[in-house]
């Protein structure tokens, strides 16, 4: 009897020292969140499809301002009348970024809507992509892969 009792308190103390050990145990709530807390964007830098840092989506100092006003001709090119950019290039960053959401190449509804049937010009487009809108987060392309996609967006339009 006191042989089994020795080996469950073996065996207790191994797993007390386990969890301890992955955070799990002690008494101190240092490392809990507490259920009041405010929660926060991810700010951390992303990386895009061709392997460049970017600013997070949604990220507070984006520096996205800099990249596109309105989202017109100082946007990288692209204005109400089209929209400049590599359609097959923009066909690439999409599947790696908006396909997710916008399957078949943006061709069917997901979780976000079809695309070829936007009523969106080019620079209204760009102007969605940078700054998001509903549960589309902005900022998940930019520089020329915003405009290749634009210019793919705008290629698929029925």
């Amino acid at each position: 009897m006191r042989r089994a009792i020795t080996i469950a308190a073996v065996v207790l103390s191994s797993a007390g020292l386990v969890a301890l050990g992955a955070g799990c145990g002690g008494g101190d709530s240092a490392g809990v969140t507490p259920a009041d807390a405010t929660t926060i964007e991810n700010t951390a830098p992303q990386t895009d499809s061709q392997g460049k840092t970017i600013p997070a989506p949604g990220a507070a100092d984006s520096g996205m301002e800099t990249t596109a006003d309105a989202g017109g001709a100082d946007a990288g090119g692209a204005d109400a009348g089209g929209a400049a950019g590599d359609v097959a290039a923009g066909k690439t960053a999409f599947e790696a970024n908006c396909q997710g959401c916008h399957p078949a190449g943006g061709t069917q509804a997901g979780a976000g809507p079809q695309l070829t049937t936007s009523m969106l010009d080019a620079a209204a487009t760009k102007n969605q992509i940078i700054n998001g809108k509903g549960a589309m987060p902005g900022g998940l392309v930019s520089g020329a892969d915003l405009d290749n996609v634009v210019a793919y967006l705008e290629s698929i339009k029925q």
